[in-house]
C-alpha cells in the first residue's frame, strides 16, 4: 500500500513536472511569436513611414497647405465671403528680393533679403487676386486683383479657352484665365514663328494671355479680336511678365537739363552708380555714398549722338514701357539691376534676363551702351 502511494506520488511529481516544462516551452514560444511579430510591425511602420515621406518629397513643388490656408482666409476676410466659395487657380514657388515680398506700402523700408515663397492666383470664378507669400505663409500680401470679363474682349477669352481646353484635353469649365495684357506683337506670325512661316512685318495689336488649368499653365498670344490665337511653347525662355515698380520705389524725375538716366546696383560689390546724359552731350557718372566722390567721371558725347539717341527712344517706343519691372529669375543672385529713366517714364531690368526682354526695350538698351561706349 505503501508502495503504491509513494508510486503513485512520484507519478504525480513527474506529471506536474512535466506539465510545468510544458508551459515553459509554451511561453517561450508564445514570447518568441510575438517578438516575430512585433519585429513585423515595426518593419511595416518603419516602411509606411519611409514611403510617406518619400512621397511628400516627391510632392515638394506643391503649395503647402499652410499657405493655401492663409491665402483663402486672407481673401475670404478681405471680401465678406467662404472660404468655399475661392479656388486657386494657379502657383508657383518664387524667391521674392526683399522682406516686402516686392509688394511695399508707402513709405515702407524692406530689408534687403532673398525671401523663399509662393505666388499664387485666386479665384471666385469672376476675378482673379494674386498673393505672394514667404515659404509658409505667415507672412503674405495681395498683390493685385483683375477681373477679366470687363477687360478682355469674350472674343478673345472664348478663342483662348476653346484653344487650351483642346491642349490639356479639360473641360473649359475647369480652366482660368488667370492673366492678361495688351501687346502690339512686331510681326503677323504674333511673334511666334512656325518653321519656315513666313511673317509680314507690320504691327498687330493683340492680346497676350495666361490661362491656369490644374498645376499647368499655358501662355496665348492673339490678335486683336481672336481670330488668331498662338500657344507659346516656352513662355519663361522667350517672354518675361513684367510687373509695376511701386510708387515709393520709383527714381525721383530728371531735372530739365538731363536727357536719361540709369542707375545700376547689386552684383559681387553691391554698389549702386547712377549715370546721367545731359543735352549738352555730358556724360557724368557718380557712384551714390562715396563721400568723397572719388569716382566720378564727366565725359562727352556730340550734340548729334544726343539727337540719335532720343531718336532710338522714339523708334522704339520707350515710352510703352510706363513704370515697369522685369523681375530676375527665381534663386538667382548676385544681378545687376538697371533703371532706365527718360523725362516720361522708367523701366527696370537685371543683366540675368536681358537678352530675354522685349525687343523694343534691347533695342532701347543696346541705343543706350553705344551712347556710353563713345563718350569721351
Amino acid at each position: 500500500m505503501k508502495l503504491m502511494a509513494k508510486f503513485y506520488v512520484s507519478t504525480n511529481q513527474a506529471r506536474i513536472f512535466t506539465a510545468l516544462i510544458l508551459t515553459g516551452i509554451l511561453s517561450v514560444t508564445s514570447g518568441l511569436t510575438l517578438s516575430k511579430d512585433a519585429a513585423a510591425a515595426s518593419a511595416n511602420l518603419l516602411l509606411e513611414t519611409s514611403t510617406d515621406v518619400s512621397k511628400d518629397n516627391i510632392k515638394s513643388n506643391r503649395l503647402p497647405r499652410p499657405v493655401a490656408n492663409a491665402v483663402l482666409q486672407d481673401l475670404a476676410r478681405r471680401q465678406g465671403i467662404s472660404t468655399r466659395e475661392l479656388k486657386i487657380t494657379n502657383y508657383n514657388q518664387q524667391t521674392w528680393r526683399n522682406g516686402c515680398l516686392e509688394l511695399p506700402q508707402a513709405d515702407e523700408i524692406c530689408t534687403e533679403a532673398l525671401v523663399p515663397g509662393w505666388r499664387v492666383v485666386v479665384s471666385d470664378g469672376k476675378q482673379n487676386w494674386i498673393y505672394h507669400t514667404n515659404s509658409n505663409g505667415r507672412s503674405l500680401r495681395l498683390a493685385s486683383a483683375n477681373t477679366p470679363s470687363d477687360k478682355l474682349p469674350a472674343s478673345v477669352k472664348n478663342a483662348v479657352l476653346q484653344a487650351a481646353s483642346r491642349q490639356l484635353q479639360q473641360p473649359i469649365s475647369r480652366l482660368t484665365i488667370v492673366e492678361f495684357q495688351q501687346q502690339t506683337w512686331r510681326d503677323g506670325c504674333l511673334e511666334l514663328p512656325n518653321a519656315d512661316e513666313f511673317c509680314t512685318q507690320a504691327l498687330v495689336p493683340g492680346w497676350r494671355v495666361v490661362v491656369g488649368g490644374g498645376e499647368q499653365t499655358l501662355v496665348y498670344h492673339t490678335n486683336r479680336t481672336g481670330s488668331i490665337v498662338k500657344l507659346n511653347q516656352k513662355p519663361n525662355q522667350s517672354t518675361l511678365t513684367p510687373v509695376p515698380i511701386p510708387v515709393s520705389e520709383l527714381p525721383p524725375p530728371l531735372d530739365r537739363d538731363i536727357v536719361f538716366r540709369q542707375i545700376s546696383t547689386g552684383g559681387f560689390t553691391g554698389r549702386t552708380y547712377e549715370t546721367v546724359l545731359l543735352k549738352d552731350g555730358r556724360l557724368i557718372r557718380v557712384r551714390i555714398g562715396d563721400a568723397n566722390d572719388s569716382e566720378r567721371s564727366v565725359r562727352r558725347v556730340s550734340l548729334q549722338q544726343v539727337q540719335r539717341f532720343l531718336r532710338s527712344l522714339e523708334r522704339y517706343k520707350f515710352t510703352q514701357f510706363q513704370n515697369l519691372s522685369y523681375p530676375v529669375p527665381s534663386g538667382a543672385a548676385d544681378y545687376i539691376t538697371y533703371t532706365l529713366t527718360s523725362q516720361k517714364n522708367t523701366v527696370q531690368y537685371n543683366d540675368i534676363s536681358q537678352d530675354n526682354l522685349p525687343n523694343d526695350l534691347q533695342g532701347v538698351v543696346k541705343a543706350w551702351n553705344r551712347v556710353t561706349a563713345s563718350a569721351q
